[in-house]
């Protein structure tokens, strides 16, 4: 019987020392992963988003045929336009301007119910009403006005 009893007690051992070995592994590992989860999301949080002025314009476009396309056929001018940075000429039909001093320029689209509206997330001088101006940003879609964020002016107004 003992030496069954000194068997049993040798598997034990190996089997703690497994145990051990085993957690300190998993340690480790669950150690390496929060680090690196740490590091890429220390690295995204930190990524300057990009402005439309340190970008090149894919198209130019007129407010009123923005705002027509994507009234005639969403899907298409998503396609055509959306995630793209893109430059826009229009009359300007109202300009607000927040407490913070972000301003967002109305371009008229010929269209009552809907425009093109601009929103600059740096302060910028605001234009003239009636004025024609030329802004680019990264446009962001459709719903009853065409959202272009981010954005600059293109040329002096």
């Amino acid at each position: 019987m003992r030496d069954s009893e000194n068997h049993d007690l040798g598997k034990c051992r190996c089997t703690a020392k497994l145990n051990n070995m085993s957690k300190r592994t998993i340690l480790i590992l669950f150690l390496f992963v929060a680090a690196v989860a740490a590091y890429f999301g220390i690295r995204a949080y930190s990524a300057k988003v990009p402005q439309a002025a340190d970008v090149t314009a894919e198209t130019t476009v007129g407010a009123e045929s923005l705002f027509n396309d994507f009234a005639t056929d969403e899907t298409k001018a998503g396609v055509r336009y959306n995630d793209k940075v893109i430059e826009v000429v229009g009359a300007v039909k109202d300009v607000s301007v927040s407490a913070d001093g972000r301003m967002s320029v109305h371009l008229e689209s010929g269209d009552p119910m809907g425009g093109v509206v601009c929103d600059f997330s740096e302060k910028a001088a605001p234009p003239a009403i009636g004025d024609t101006v030329a802004i680019k940003g990264f446009c962001a879609g459709y719903n009853f006005d065409v959202l272009i964020q981010r954005c600059a002016f293109s040329l002096a107004h």
